[in-house]
């Protein structure tokens, strides 16, 4: 009895599969769409009629809602971000462009559910961007690469309950790796130009884009596209209040902090007791940046690989991470975890151990729990980074679909599905 139901298991996976495959483009963006809908617009309903007072009153500080709130309320009524911060609030120690982009959500009424969809709509972008670009390899499984990251648990937590602004980072750090991977290379460099006045964190895949390129005059060119760009965004803050400006950087080399923060390693560590000093987080972090990028150029690694390992090993060195960073390697991950269940399995269950050491840190700053547990999250942080680096060594290892030939994919709103049966995986060829 016990082989009947394996076997009526596995043949309804193979059902499920096959009714995949035989969906049209159409359909497919349709059903990301409809899954944005149920599982965002599912779980923004059940914070509103069920969770929202106990999160306010439990996890106050968990969410910058009102910093958010703050900083669009402080554009919209004329103000300037660095110079025209209120008196004793919290400085602004983001770049530029991600306080602009709250202001959409404060205009449809600034309450947390507008940006709640907000956030969603961005965590819905990502996965539409992923899904249109990657089709041209392979459509079936770019479709399900892209509903995994819809998925993301990392993700559906950030856009909705938790209320934080990754989705819109994790945006912008996957879509210029998507432009250079459909030869857009000047819109991949303006992509992580914007992204890094947006959020530091896409800066670290720039050496990545540039050893891509073939010769040192065309990589000149690129870095001389993004300079253009940063000083014309940087240009009116650096006239108006260049003092103010000028100070934000020092937040991301953690030259104010003594010891690191959130739930990096090095965080844990000075929240245990054992202080490493800001700066040499901050230059552990460079050097190990630079082992990746050299590591990246002699292997000869591709632009996904390449931003990949660049990306794990930042998170695991850097000195200042939060659980919903994670959602960026899970990104380039889903081409694998796809069709290797291996890989799906490791960036599924590294999100137990990881929220275990960020619940843990949270608790810790405020005082519910001893500071002694930062020993217990810095073990269940090292469990999650020590699957997440298992994922990545069977990625830098193993084919997935990307590998393959590129062809032109089937047009996108084409209502009924592909004559042509589509390219097969290589676990179907084995």
């Amino acid at each position: 009895m016990e082989a009947g139901a394996e076997f009526g298991k596995a043949d309804r996976w193979s059902r499920l599969e096959v009714a995949l495959r035989c969906l049209s483009p159409r359909r497919r963006v349709l059903i990301l769409i409809l899954i944005m809908v149920l599982v965002y617009g599912g779980l923004i309903a059940i914070d509103g009629l069920l969770l929202r007072p106990f999160i306010d009153q439990s996890f106050a500080g968990s969410s910058d809602l009102s910093i958010f709130q703050e900083r669009a309320r402080l554009l919209l009524n004329g103000g300037m971000i660095y110079r025209d911060v209120p008196l004793g609030s919290f400085p602004v120690e983001s770049p530029p462009l991600i306080n602009y982009l709250f202001i959409p959500p404060q205009l449809a009424g600034g309450g947390w559910w507008a940006y709640e969809l907000w956030f969603s709509f961005f965590a819905l972008l990502s996965s539409l961007s992923t899904y249109l670009v990657l089709r041209d390899w392979d459509d079936h499984l770019a479709f399900v690469a892209a509903a995994l990251l819809l998925l993301c648990p990392f993700l559906v937590i950030d856009a909705t309950m938790g209320l934080q602004d990754e989705p819109i980072v994790a945006f912008f750090f996957i879509l210029p790796v998507l432009l250079f991977l459909r030869k857009r290379f000047k819109g991949a460099t303006a992509a992580v130009t914007v992204g890094f006045w947006t959020k530091f964190l896409s800066i670290i895949l720039f050496p990545a884009m540039l050893l891509q390129l073939p010769t040192w005059k065309e990589r000149l060119r690129h870095i001389g596209l993004a300079v253009l760009i940063s000083l014309a965004i940087a240009l009116p803050f650096l006239i108006v209040c260049p003092v103010e400006f000028l100070l934000f950087p020092t937040y991301y080399m953690l030259g104010s902090n003594d010891g690191g923060a959130g739930m990096s390693a090095v965080g844990l560590m000075s929240a245990g007791g054992l202080v490493i000093p800001g700066t040499v987080g901050a230059l552990a972090t460079i050097a190990a940046l630079l082992v990746s990028y050299w590591y990246c150029w002699k292997h000869k690694l591709d632009i996904w690989r390449s931003c990949l390992l660049v990306t794990v090993v930042f998170l695991s060195i850097y000195p200042m991470i939060r659980l919903s960073y994670f959602v960026i390697p899970f990104a380039f991950l889903v081409v694998w975890a796809a069709e290797d269940r291996r890989v799906l399995l490791r960036i599924l269950v590294m999100y137990v151990p990881l929220m275990i050491a960020q619940a843990l840190e949270f608790t810790i700053n405020d005082g519910t729990v001893p500071a002694e547990l930062a020993w217990v999250a810095l073990i269940s942080l090292i469990a999650g980074l020590a699957i997440l680096a298992d994922a990545t060594r069977i990625a830098l290892r193993e084919e997935c679909f990307l590998d393959r030939p590129r062809s032109p994919a089937a047009p996108l709103w084409r209502a009924e599905p592909s004559a042509v049966p589509e390219r097969k995986s290589s676990q179907e060829v084995n």
